[in-house]
């Protein structure tokens, strides 16, 4: 096997916990509260304006021209086409939530960005794998899925699109092109500490039991 196939492999029990998430479930079921997905809108959408910075170090780590021509356009999506449609929910949906993020949803941006700020470029890389493959892989189930709320159902099938599905592979490529198999151990660590930082962000929109049941 590859070297991302053996994080994969390493990191199947993790992964498999947040494809199973409760998050997860309730968009595939067609039952996500509006107000837990308006919470996940300001939550994701720190995280996707700290993710330009994140590609950015990457960027200036890269090892060739290729590669941070590449990046670059990695951040010009984020800034020109992710950002423009959380601009155009929270205009939608008319529910932005003021005050600060808890720090259950800020865990997940600082952790990254530390990484980005201190690590090397097969760490940053391999971070944003492990965030970006796990999208692809529920959005694909969950397209499969009636969805009546709009803004979710562009949000899934945003992520379930040809485009996404081949930036995660380009990342993925990258880990088998540009890191050492000595490293498998530790970017190993680097992917299951991003994904439980993503179940912790992935829990944090449902905030009050009582006040999202239903």
């Amino acid at each position: 096997m590859s070297l991302s196939d053996d994080i994969l492999a390493d990191n199947a029990d993790v992964l498999d916990r947040m494809l199973r998430h409760r998050f997860v479930e309730d968009i595939c079921a067609d039952r996500l509260p509006a107000r837990v997905f308006d919470r996940y809108l300001m939550f994701e959408g720190a995280f996707v304006e700290t993710a330009i910075t994140i590609f950015a170090f990457a960027t200036a780590r890269a090892p060739d021209l290729e590669t941070q021509r590449h990046l670059i356009g990695v951040q010009d999506s984020l800034a020109n086409f992710q950002i423009p449609y959380f601009e155009a929910c929270f205009a939608r949906r008319s529910t932005r939530i003021g005050g600060t993020a808890p720090p259950a949803a800020k865990a997940l941006e600082t952790q990254m960005l530390a990484l980005a700020q201190t690590g090397s470029f097969a760490t940053i890389i391999t971070a944003m794998f492990a965030a970006e493959w796990m999208y692809a892989t529920w959005c694909n189930r969950a397209a499969t899925h009636p969805i009546t709320d709009p803004d979710i159902r562009e949000w899934v099938d945003l992520h379930a699109h040809p485009d996404f599905a081949a930036q995660a592979r380009w990342l993925k490529d990258a880990i088998d092109t540009y890191a050492d198999p000595g490293e498998r151990e530790a970017l190993s660590a680097t992917y299951h500490a991003v994904i439980e930082e993503e179940i912790v962000f992935h829990d944090a929109p449902y905030g009050d039991p009582a006040e999202t049941a239903g």
